[in-house]
């Protein structure tokens, strides 16, 4: 019988071997664990740069938007949802565009920047409704969204207060004895005087030549230059709110004459267009190539509506005279001629085109402030004397030529002058009996007063 050997040798035999394979997997799990925990880690450190980077574009997004708001003030900045001048992105942060920002601008109870939506209570203590586009309060909220890899973003904002300032229309009140819609030239020595003897031109206006008066205020829309020797006992100045010179066409007094002398040459009463008169008819006309004219002898005293261009010469010489012109085209007066308005409105001249006051007339309204109203340009030289207002609308003679259809209004007669002068020693006296001129200068868009408050972080 064999017996089998107790050798411990022999029992214990692969013991080591298990032992380094189990210290092996010890060993890989604790190196697995440790790579594992070395990646999240750097994972997270990167998470953090990558979070930081977009954090510093949002708040670098922030401060550049809030600039450009509180510089704008013409922007209303919930209407138009974005930022002026740099408009809402998206913006590079660096040159590589890794990390950008971009705009929002909305309405500080728009639902879509709040999670959960806020209440009907919250809404009312913010002073709003909830809806986005009814900014009740004045604020809103400026969001700055800046990005990084990973698709890392954050939102960072501020709140905007934004009060628009309306610009409210105007009104002026004026009473000018000379205003012109454009350019004045004086020359030679002028005597604007009276209670409201003022001049304004809508333009430029420039005195020059020999000394001159002016009792009222010098004033102009554009630039005034004027000489040292020029006397005016208010303001001169440049620069100066417009005056509004109406509409002036001949047609819109055809209520006033008593009298029409028609294109064709013939006389009508005014009561009864288109049929000629045949007796009782005035005197003192005379029509030629288009026409009318009145030498030496006065014509009836009356208001006449002349069709066309009308020239006076050494007429009307007893201050008792009454007549008044309104014409379609120019009138030309010359010699020693005085007048004073015929009719209740006061009106002496109407003219579509031109109204030159020649070398040596003497147009006077005796004891009563007559008007004379030009829709083209005006020129009063020589020795004239006028009591009264005087309007000049100043349309380019080539913008101006009658036309049945396009232009019933235009001057149907001669272009005569290009520019409103004043020359030599004239007096134009005016008390102010006819009224004021109201000017109503309309508003324009509001302004915005935009302030930046606290930070708001979303």
């Amino acid at each position: 019988m064999t017996t089998p050997s107790l050798n411990p040798v022999h029992s214990e035999k692969g013991i080591a071997l298990i032992a380094v394979l189990l210290l092996l997997g010890v060993l890989a799990g604790l190196t697995t664990g440790l790579a594992l925990s070395g990646q999240t880690e750097v994972s997270m450190a990167s998470n953090e740069m990558y979070y930081a980077g977009a954090r510093a574009a949002a708040e670098a997004g922030l401060n550049r938007a809030t600039e450009q708001i509180l510089l704008d003030t013409t922007t209303e900045l919930l209407g138009a949802g974005a930022v002026p001048v740099i408009g809402n992105g998206p913006h590079n942060l660096d040159a590589a565009g890794t990390y950008t920002y971009r705009f929002e601008i909305v309405d500080d109870d728009d639902p879509a920047v709040y999670d959960p939506d806020l209440t009907e209570d919250q809404w009312t203590l913010m002073g709003e409704n909830g809806l986005a586009d009814s900014n009740i309060n004045q604020r809103m909220i400026l969001r700055a969204i800046g990005t990084g890899p990973r698709n890392t973003e954050i939102i960072v904002s501020r709140i905007l207060t934004s009060v628009a300032i309306p610009d409210l229309p105007t009104t002026t009140v004026s009473d000018p004895a000379i205003l012109i819609n454009g350019d004045l030239y004086m020359h030679g020595n002028n005597k604007i005087l009276g209670a409201e003897g003022n001049v304004h031109a809508n333009g430029d206006l420039t005195k020059d030549g020999a000394s001159g008066e002016v009792s009222g205020d010098v004033t102009a829309t554009g630039t005034l230059t004027a000489n040292d020797n020029f006397e005016v006992g208010g303001t001169m100045a440049g620069g100066m709110p417009s005056i509004n010179v109406p509409n002036i066409q001949a047609a819109d007094y055809f209520g006033l004459a008593d009298w029409v002398l028609t294109e064709t040459g013939t006389i009508e009463s005014a009561s009864t267009p288109g049929v000629s008169c045949t007796s009782g008819c005035p005197s003192g006309w005379t029509f030629e190539s288009g026409s009318w004219s009145a030498t030496g002898s006065m014509p009836t005293s009356a208001t006449y509506y002349v069709k066309g261009d009308v020239t006076m010469k050494g007429v009307g010489k007893s201050e008792l005279t009454g007549l008044s012109l309104i014409a379609e085209g120019s009138i030309t007066l010359s010699g020693n001629s005085q007048f004073k308005p015929e009719n209740t409105s006061q009106i002496q001249f109407v003219a579509n085109g031109d109204l030159s006051m020649g070398v040596d007339a003497d147009v006077e309204a005796i004891n009563v402030d007559g008007q004379i109203l030009v829709r083209e340009q005006l020129k009063i030289h020589g020795n004239a004397t006028f009591q009264g207002r005087v309007m000049a609308q100043d349309i380019d003679g080539d913008d101006n030529v009658w036309d049945a259809v396009n232009n019933p209004n235009g001057r149907r007669g001669t272009n005569v002058l290009d520019t409103n002068e004043l020359d030599g020693t004239i007096t134009v006296t005016y008390e102010g009996s006819l009224g004021d001129i109201v000017t109503e200068i309309p508003g324009g868009p509001p302004t915005y007063n935009n302030n930046v408050l606290g930070w708001l972080e979303q």
